[in-house]
């Protein structure tokens, strides 16, 4: 921006009286403000950055009654401003909180409104990937979806969405690495919303909401089945679009789709293999997955690795970046090829260091570094991490699914575990017994460098470590076309205590891309290190 559009913009921005502060936090803030007259209205100061301008124009575009009428946007130095209508009323969980659950004729009103809306956005392409109860202000013409903050478009060939975002409960398992987000990403979050106000219960308490979903005072049988299919984990298995949900629940019978439909194209799942033994360790994690109940937490863990031991460094000094160094400790195990033998005797996974810490919410940040023991890779290897109290009881377990961990090197991963408000006292990382599809070859996976990370000051929160990853091999065998970037934090005594990662575009081999991983809320730190891993 040149001087006399700053000039121009902070005129603008000066015009608005601010009347409150509605939030604040790593997206933003957002108020409600009056113009001379007129208003109220809404205004959501995005961090530029974290700015998705493209569907706030999009969104200007579309009259739907049921999203945000778009007064203005104006770009600040640091900042892209939004100004939409005000709509009064109550949120979902302050009306949810207010009567423990709704009834089902009024719960069906507001969850086929809100498809209205939804559709009427992957009409345009856009999904909006945050469709949660405080997302959901109850006027007094019907429901209305607001904040469009973390909303994106679909982009056709992406495996998955670059940044993994949206309310724990809500947000479906795409949301966490699985796969790109589409419209039926959407229908998930749907299908929770009417789970969430026939029960009074968030779907983020697990057994608890499971237990009164089966409730048949509360959820009759028909639109418990309903539900299911919404909030399926495999997205071929959901209603394949917001106007496919609102017919079902308004009694019609939806047949399950022979191919992918939806007025968003979804997402096709066809990998090249990266060695014959793939589909079948594909198919049997998928299978373990869809058996665990924090399904969303558990995909959201997905794969971040540097190639070998990362220097560290203080951050007063110079940024730690992952660096390939010479790992001096035998690769233990006794080497030999798996054949009729059990996996275990072949490899086996060793979990060289593992750290965490818990943020204001009572989640689990953390990292750790896993190596094979023997001279073959171990492609998707688990982890169980067990949270405990104070007394030794335990108030989560999950198992977590990584790429792959090398023989020889040390394979480290970010990730989020904890069910949220309670925070653990311990927390135990375990390897979970191998099979026989686990064991890979010998040969070694691409490799990527990481070089040029700095850190940018703090702003709402965030703290941004940014820097180029460069593809140095590339075998044409690794499912999938983006790098996994992982954030590994340390104490002063080297001991890891916070992790996370974020995804990018895989460049070509010789060629770099920049990245950005930001965390928000980090503990204090003495030193960071960055990795990547091809995903």
């Amino acid at each position: 921006m040149n001087d006399e559009q700053v000039m121009h913009a902070m005129g603008i921005d000066d015009a608005y009286h601010v009347e409150r502060v509605l939030a604040s936090g790593a997206g933003g803030t957002t108020e409600l403000v009056t113009l001379d007259s007129s208003g109220p209205f809404v205004r959501k100061r995005i961090p530029a950055k974290l700015a998705r301008r493209g569907v706030w124009a999009t969104l200007a575009e579309c009259d739907s009654a049921r999203l945000p009428r778009v007064e203005a946007t104006y770009e600040m130095p640091n900042e892209f401003v939004v100004v939409c209508d005000y709509v009064p009323g109550e949120n979902l969980e302050q009306l949810v909180a207010a009567r423990g659950h709704l009834t089902e004729k009024d719960a069906l009103q507001i969850v086929t409104q809100l498809c209205e809306a939804v559709g009427a956005l992957h009409a345009r392409g856009i999904i909006h990937r945050d469709i949660s109860p405080t997302n959901v202000i109850v006027a007094a013409d019907g429901a209305h979806l607001i904040d469009l903050g973390i909303a994106r478009f679909r982009v056709e060939g992406a495996t998955r969405d670059t940044t993994q975002l949206g309310t724990y409960g809500f947000a479906s398992p795409e949301q966490y690495g699985f796969a790109q987000t589409d419209a039926r990403s959407d229908v998930y979050s749907l299908g929770r919303m009417l789970g969430y106000l026939l029960t009074g219960v968030m779907p983020a308490e697990g057994d608890k909401y499971e237990a009164a979903l089966d409730d048949e005072a509360l959820v009759s049988p028909e639109l418990r089945a309903v539900i299911k299919r919404a909030s399926a984990m495999e997205p071929s298995a959901r209603y394949q679009s917001a106007g496919a949900l609102a017919a079902a629940l308004g009694g019609e019978k939806v047949a399950a789709p022979e191919g992918p439909t939806g007025s968003v194209e979804p997402p096709t799942f066809e990998p090249a293999p990266r060695r014959s033994g793939w589909v079948k360790v594909l198919l049997a994690v998928m299978a373990a997955v869809a058996f665990v109940a924090a399904v969303a937490i558990i995909l959201a863990q997905t794969f971040g690795s540097g190639e070998k031991d990362a220097d560290s460094a203080p951050l007063a000094d110079e940024p730690a970046v992952s660096a390939p160094v010479a790992d001096d400790e035998p690769a233990g195990g006794d080497g030999e090829p798996a054949g009729e033998a059990p996996a275990a005797e072949a490899a086996d996974l060793e979990i060289i260091e593992s750290g965490w810490s818990v943020d204001s919410q009572g989640y689990v940040h953390y990292a750790l570094g896993l190596r094979s023991t023997g001279d073959v890779e171990i492609e998707l290897p688990g982890v169980t991490i067990t949270g405990r109290d104070a007394s030794g009881n335990v108030i989560f377990s999950e198992e977590q699914y990584f790429s792959a961990a090398p023989s020889g090197e040390i394979a480290y991963f970010g990730g989020q575990s904890g069910n949220g408000g309670t925070a653990p006292a311990t927390v135990e990382f375990s390897p979970i017994a191998l099979q026989d599809y686990n064991i890979g070859s010998e040969a070694q996976s691409s490799a990527f460098s990481v070089s040029g990370v700095s850190v940018l000051p703090e702003r709402y929160g965030v703290t941004n470590f940014v820097g180029e990853v460069t593809t140095e091999k590339d075998d044409g065998s690794d499912v999938g076309s983006q790098v996994a970037v992982s954030l590994v934090l340390r104490d002063e005594s080297g001991a890891i205590i916070y992790g996370c990662i974020t995804f990018v575009s895989r460049p070509a081999v010789g060629e770099s891309t920049s990245f950005e991983v930001s965390p928000y809320g980090v503990p204090e730190y003495a030193t960071y290190e960055v990795h990547a891993q091809g995903w």
